[in-house]
């Protein structure tokens, strides 16, 4: 094992995964990056190769293939699990695909960090596993109701990692449930906050986003350089390793009427007019959750978390690296 620090990635071609890539890698970080690219974008890849240089590593693999996720994984110090089937409609249609992918991948995956000597296990969970519960803020001891095969099986992974993980002591196994994350190449189409990069899409070409419901719908909308700072603090370093199941959001709520005002308000300032004052409302679809937000007390009493990028400024970010040619300068938004 090197000196120094080996961060490992599964799912790194996805949203989160590449992200966060990018993010250790300005760190100076090594990174290895997994991905079969069933999801994943090869152009997030690219971008990482070119900014990592030889610090940035890839290994076209499934999780699934415990020999191959083996072989990479040596030398790894952090293994940060990103890569599942994160679809709620797909796993509606195919449960026994999604319980393969997120469960048993998930158990192919500790089984390799263990014998690999990995130091901390961090895995993303979901605040799918709440459903929809009106005790709000919904804190980690919240009841649980998971509304479909995803949620499940995020739910069933926290099991096994708080069994398992007794008998690896020595690997801190450590799982985030993500509220609504959301920033720079985030797939339009994809599970989170996909909101937010379908409507900003839309909005830059004279474009008007559907709203279900009558826009009071909340959300709790974090960015994901939020959840980079949070998994590099706790992945890095040489403290006490954390356990458990924390939640991450920013503890605020976003109602989708508000939502389309600010990304309103910050395309005007890069002078971008939006014809619309607001989205075209549609009736509520069925199963829908109307409000959501974090209680984030745990994550920010025993991880040291705080939400610092704002929604504003989240959004000027995703301006800026994936508009930058087509947007005039802005500041980070409040």
């Amino acid at each position: 094992m090197t000196d120094q620090p080996i961060w490992f990635i599964t799912g790194a071609a996805g949203f989160i995964g590449s992200n966060l890539a990018a993010h250790l890698l300005r760190d100076g970080q090594r990174v290895v990056g997994y991905d079969n690219f069933l999801t994943g974008k090869r152009a997030d890849i690219d971008r990482l190769a070119a900014l990592g240089g030889s610090a940035f590593s890839f290994v076209e693999g499934d999780i699934l293939d415990g020999e191959r996720l083996a072989r990479a994984l040596a030398g790894a110090t952090t293994l940060v699990h990103l890569a599942a089937q994160v679809s709620v409609q797909r796993s509606l249609d195919d449960p026994i695909e999604t319980n393969e992918i997120n469960v048993t991948g998930f158990l192919r995956v500790l089984q390799a960090a263990a014998a690999a000597g990995v130091r901390r296990l961090l895995y993303a969970s979901s605040c799918a596993v709440y459903g929809d519960n009106p005790d709000l803020p919904l804190a980690e001891s919240s009841r649980t109701a998971p509304p479909s095969p995803y949620a499940a099986s995020k739910l069933i992974n926290e099991h096994y990692a708080l069994s398992l993980g007794a008998r690896h002591p020595g690997m801190g196994i450590v799982g985030f449930r993500f509220f609504n994350i959301f920033g720079p190449f985030q797939d339009h189409q994809g599970g989170y906050a996909a909101v937010i990069p379908r409507w900003i899409s839309l909005m830059m070409d004279g474009g008007r986003p559907v709203m279900f419901g009558d826009g009071a719908a909340t959300r709790d909308f974090c960015c994901v350089d939020n959840v980079c700072a949070l998994l590099h603090r706790v992945g890095g370093g040489d403290a006490r390793p954390a356990r458990g199941v924390f939640n991450v959001g920013t503890g605020e709520t976003t109602t989708l009427a508000e939502l389309y005002r600010v990304i309103r308000d910050r395309l005007a300032a890069r002078g971008i007019a939006v014809p619309h004052d607001s989205p075209l409302k549609e009736p509520w679809r069925t199963g829908d959750i109307v409000h959501s937000y974090a209680d984030i007390a745990r994550a920010r009493d025993e991880l040291g978390y705080a939400a610092t990028v704002t929604l504003g400024a989240g959004i000027d970010r995703i301006l800026d690296q994936e508009y930058g040619t087509r947007v005039g300068p802005g500041k980070d938004g409040e």
